[in-house]
């Protein structure tokens, strides 16, 4: 029963997000990359819901992988307008969900990189999301990417606050030079990746912060 619970729940988190981000933008005439950043952050909490009911078992798997094909018919059909660059077509929300799906099958294999899954997924979540509003008005871009000097800092900052929190609750031994070096591995795996930081980051800094 706790596994359909978690099965209903999550979905329904989703569906809300997709369904109340659309209805704020045609009502607020917000901006689609408004509406795609707080999609972008408000995912990443279902990380919370899915461990809770799923724990590490092979459910935890099944909802980002349907949203790999959810997200792909998206991006070809256009079904998900607020989530979805009419412009510039990206596969930043294909990305997102083959991070969660590979992350969760690795913590699915090992479940001891639970900690290490959340602490990456929750900082592409909110350290992507946040960066473009914190840089909004300070667009001091690093050479000749897109990226900004203040967006760089926020994902440093976000990373670096998460890590803490991990560490308390997991107990993983982190020290404060292991704080400052994911702070800065987050950083640096976002601007790297360019339009793929959505696989760079998560991907990369989990098995930095499992390294260390």
């Amino acid at each position: 029963m706790k596994i359909v619970l978690g099965y209903i729940l999550t979905y329904l988190y989703l569906l809300l997000i997709l369904l109340g981000t659309t209805i704020l933008g045609k009502k607020f005439q917000y901006k689609e990359e408004t509406t795609r950043k707080i999609i972008h952050i408000m995912v990443g909490f279902s990380w919370f819901i899915m461990v809770y009911f799923f724990n590490t078992s092979i459910h935890l798997i099944i909802p980002p992988l349907t949203f790999i094909f959810i997200n792909y018919l998206s991006y070809k059909k256009g079904l998900i307008k607020s989530m979805e660059r009419t412009k510039n077509k990206s596969k930043g929300t294909i990305y997102y969900a083959l991070s969660f799906t590979i992350l969760a099958t690795i913590t699915y294999l090992k479940p001891s990189f639970l900690p290490y899954y959340g602490l990456s997924v929750l900082t592409m979540a909110l350290g992507d999301g946040i960066a473009p509003f914190i840089s909004f008005n300070f667009k001091f871009k690093i050479g000749n990417t897109k990226k900004t000097f203040t967006g760089s800092t926020g994902i440093f900052a976000i990373a670096i606050i998460i890590s803490i929190l991990f560490n308390k609750y997991f107990l993983l031994d982190y020290t404060f030079l292991n704080y400052i070096l994911i702070g800065l591995s987050a950083s640096i795996l976002e601007l790297i990746g360019g339009r793929y930081d959505n696989l760079t980051l998560p991907l990369g800094l989990s098995l930095i912060a499992y390294l260390i």
